[in-house]
């Protein structure tokens, strides 16, 4: 299985096509790439981080405004769920990983 995974990787990797669709997904070197990869990975993690009580404050208040219960309950435990206070390593490292592709890219 590994083997046949590994066959499949160098077939694409030497596909001129998919090199070509890659070139074109890449980010491009402006400040526009630069901060769209800042707005969507760190900014996020910043915010949590930062502001997680108030957010949670903020949904368990909105969440007493709905008349279901049911979806007061739902709306809470994601709350709780999503906004921990904590990192996401793996946010970041897409982060890290497409900050790397911009700026090294050709």
């Amino acid at each position: 299985m590994i083997e046949k995974v590994k066959k499949r990787f160098k077939l694409i990797k030497n596909d001129p096509k998919f090199q070509e669709k890659l070139q074109e997904m890449q980010p491009k070197k402006s400040i526009w790439g630069f901060l769209v990869v800042i707005l969507l990975f760190f900014v996020p993690e910043l915010v949590n981080i930062l502001y997680h009580k108030e957010i949670l404050m903020w949904i368990t208040e909105f969440a007493n405004d709905v008349s279901n219960q049911e979806i007061s309950d739902l709306l809470i435990w994601i709350g709780k769920k999503v906004f921990t206070g904590e990192v996401s390593w793996i946010n970041l490292a897409l982060g890290v990983g497409f900050l790397v592709w911009l700026f090294r890219g050709k």
